[in-house]
């Protein structure tokens, strides 16, 4: 197949043109063609911490899901307890299978009683459509966003001054998780206080006609484009999972370090009766943070190894820019006291880490005051 075979097979979000106009390196992903730097990852993580950054999330699959009954129906599905979260709040939970595995992870948005917004990996965007599709009662109304989606993540420690020049809403009454209807520019959308970046930040929802101009206003009010590449850093150095990496179909919530995102009190939902019939077992591994002693860079698949002998594996790694060290998140015993030492192998050669709590950069989100 050709290069440009290949183009014409992958999708595009509303903001391709502009991410080639100002010389993003553009590369396939999760059936997208999205850019995975502009100036360089190192930085664009930087300028992220240090001031704004914007993300193009437009790719990420956006459901609309309708029905008295939403919350109940959502509830069976979701392993988190969404009948707790409240009008106006953003939930975090887990797709799994009967098998107890990790579908997915999703945000869920309470936008009303009778109403949720929903938001999944691009690259689970058909594999979470038909599981909802399968398991929602014929009464919830399932509707997905494609045909006119668009979402900017805005950033960073500037990014409630850089986002609140354009928005119709008081962005400092926003806590963490916090989700309202605004108008941005003109257009309705939504804001949401929150990211993937472990940083305070927002992120816009609205129609792909918006964004592009949108975009153009957030750089010239001094945000940074970030790619691909950023991103993955930063949710690296914020010790948050990423589908394929720590979270597969095949780990439980506990392997892969979110037991967090599971309330098995709340009653039935799907995966429940096998992850407790797997947790009588106990696990004795779960995804845990690394820190090379040196120059090595571990990458996910390398082997990590205790004596000699294979504990696990690197599940995802990087240099991080914030702590000029090199860091990875890797499935290992349980049992490992912290500041332990292992060794992954890197090249046939092996290069010794200790294991860090977690996460590696101390997250810098909002929160006014305590909500549900």
């Amino acid at each position: 197949m050709s290069t440009s075979d290949i183009s014409s097979s992958l999708q595009r979000t509303s903001l391709y043109d502009t991410h080639v106009a100002i010389g993003g390196k553009i590369v396939p992903f999760a059936g997208f063609e999205m850019p995975v730097q502009y100036a360089g990852v190192k930085q664009e993580v930087l300028a992220l911490r240090e001031g704004c950054g914007i993300f193009d999330v437009g790719h990420m699959a956006q459901f609309d899901v309708r029905g008295e009954n939403v919350t109940q129906a959502l509830n069976a599905i979701v392993s988190a307890d969404w009948s707790k979260v409240a009008v106006g709040r953003a939930a975090y939970g887990l797709l799994l299978n009967e098998n107890g595995g990790v579908i997915d992870d999703i945000m869920g948005y309470k936008l009303a009683d009778d109403y949720w917004f929903v938001v999944s990996n691009a690259s689970r965007a058909d594999v979470d459509e038909a599981h909802f599709k399968d398991h929602l009662p014929e009464d919830i109304d399932f509707n997905n966003r494609y045909a006119d989606q668009a979402m900017i993540a805005v950033q960073g420690p500037n990014s409630e001054a850089v986002l609140q020049q354009f928005c119709d809403i008081d962005l400092s009454e926003l806590s963490l998780r916090d989700v309202r209807p605004a108008t941005v520019l003109g257009n309705p959308c939504l804001i949401v206080r929150g990211g993937y970046t472990g940083c305070d930040g927002f992120e816009w929802v609205g129609d792909a006609a918006t964004a592009p101009e949108l975009w153009q206003k957030l750089q010239e009010a001094g945000a940074a484009p970030c790619g691909l590449g950023a991103r993955d850093v930063l949710r690296l150095e914020a010790g948050l999972p990423l589908y394929g990496h720590e979270l597969r179909e095949d780990w439980t919530p506990d392997e892969s370090g979110v037991a967090f995102a599971v309330k098995t009190e709340k009653g039935d939902f799907i995966g429940r009766e096998a992850l407790l019939e797997k947790r009588q077992a106990s696990t004795t591994k779960t995804v845990r943070g690394l820190q090379v002693l040196g120059r090595g860079i571990a990458r996910e698949g390398y082997a990590v190894t205790l004596n000699g002998a294979e504990v696990g594996l690197v599940t995802s790694g990087s240099p991080s820019p914030t702590l000029e060290a090199n860091i990875a998140l890797a499935l290992i015993p349980a049992e490992l006291p912290l500041e332990s030492e292992v060794d992954i192998v890197i090249r046939n050669a092996t290069h010794p880490a200790k294991i860090v709590a977690l996460p590696f950069v101390a997250r810098t989100t909002k929160t006014n005051k305590p909500k549900s």
